[in-house]
């Protein structure tokens, strides 16, 4: 096997988990995606299967089928990350991700140009990092919240022998 056919094949497999991942989260058969795309079933598992070359229109219809990212699903691809497909699903991660890209490119159009990779770097590792404390903030809180709720249902609760 080329080395091309055999990177393909790892990209379509690659593309087959981000789908099912994405479609299990959601819930839905193949069937049931199948039929919201508008494409025949046999075609939707070849698709689903990572069959072929990237359909950008299927993946299209996918995110909208199954309500999902279409651009967290492409980045999922890119970086070999199924889990991140699942990930930006429901929150639309890379369509945030993107929708601001464009706004910013709109702005400072060839301003890009003279951007330094060190800026980059730099701006892009700010902003991941601040979104980082932010999760673990919010988990911290979540599970204080949980902690003192259980001891307050706890100290409400008849004891046994009561």
């Amino acid at each position: 096997m080329s080395d091309v056919s055999a990177e393909m094949q790892e990209d379509g497999l690659l593309r087959a988990a981000c789908l099912k991942a994405v479609r299990r989260h959601c819930g839905l058969s193949t069937r049931e995606v199948s039929g919201r795309m508008g494409i025949v079933h046999r075609t939707y598992e070849h698709f689903e299967a990572g069959h072929g070359r990237l359909n950008l229109d299927y993946l299209y219809r996918f995110s909208e089928a199954t309500g999902s990212d279409f651009y967290g699903l492409l980045h999922a691809i890119a970086i070999g990350s199924p889990e991140f497909a699942v990930r930006s699903a429901d929150n639309k991660f890379m369509m945030t991700f993107t929708v601001l890209l464009q706004s910013y490119d709109q702005r400072v159009g060839d301003g890009i140009r003279d951007l330094d990779t060190r800026d980059l770097i730099a701006a892009f590792g700010q902003m991941f990092d601040g979104l980082a404390r932010l999760t673990e903030q919010r988990a911290d809180e979540a599970a204080a919240f949980l902690e003192e709720g259980q001891r307050d249902l706890s100290s409400k609760r008849p004891k046994p022998g009561r």
